[in-house]
């Protein structure tokens, strides 16, 4: 279904108003609320969605689109092959997508944390973390354990790491954050040391 432009902007009020009601600490909300907050009419948010299970539905989803989008790997190649830069790329577009969308993140996954929301990230992030592996051809380097402990392993540190920036309230830039995660996937947290 194609909306138009007030519908976007209803839509979007929406959902503001909705992540500020749950801010707020309402737990349980009426349609009456979210629409008084969005200041829209009723039958507009009729027009967008059924109720208000639907309503955050639609918010997570959206927000999940946005970070498969972020995560996708796009030009894949050979880990030997892959330029500095090329290595963060990805992760730059994925911090960049949490502040950016900072309020969703900080009301469903830190103050609200809602389970949905959480696993959603955690399978994007799985994938991600499938897709490089393969991708990169990176198999060879891997502990000899099996792959999907190392997945479940580094998508669960990645998901720690997006909680523990939004708690610094975003104090590592997108970029830096992204280096950072990338030397330590690559080449966990130790430094070597002359003796």
């Amino acid at each position: 279904m194609k909306l138009d432009p007030r519908q976007v902007r209803s839509k979007e009020k929406l959902h503001e108003a909705y992540l500020s009601l749950i801010i707020e600490g309402y737990d349980q909300l009426s349609i009456q609320q979210v629409c008084a907050k969005a200041e829209v009419t009723r039958p507009t948010f009729y027009k967008l969605y059924k109720d208000i299970t639907e309503l955050r539905k639609a918010i997570i989803d959206e927000l999940l689109v946005e970070l498969k989008q972020a995560l996708t790997i796009v030009n894949p190649k050979p880990l030997v092959e892959i330029k500095e830069e090329e290595k963060i790329e990805n992760f730059i577009l994925l911090f960049e997508h949490v502040r950016k969308n900072h309020t969703a993140y900080e009301t469903l996954l830190i103050s609200q944390a809602d389970a949905w929301f959480t696993n959603g990230i955690k399978e994007i992030l799985k994938e991600y973390v499938r897709d490089g592996i393969y991708f990169s051809e990176a198999r060879p380097y891997l502990i000899k354990v099996d792959e999907e402990l190392i997945v479940a392993y580094a998508a669960g540190a990645y998901l720690e790491c997006i909680r523990w920036w939004i708690s610094t309230n975003y104090e590592m830039p997108p970029v830096e954050i992204a280096k950072t995660l990338i030397e330590i996937s690559i080449n966990g947290p130790y430094v070597k040391r002359l003796t």
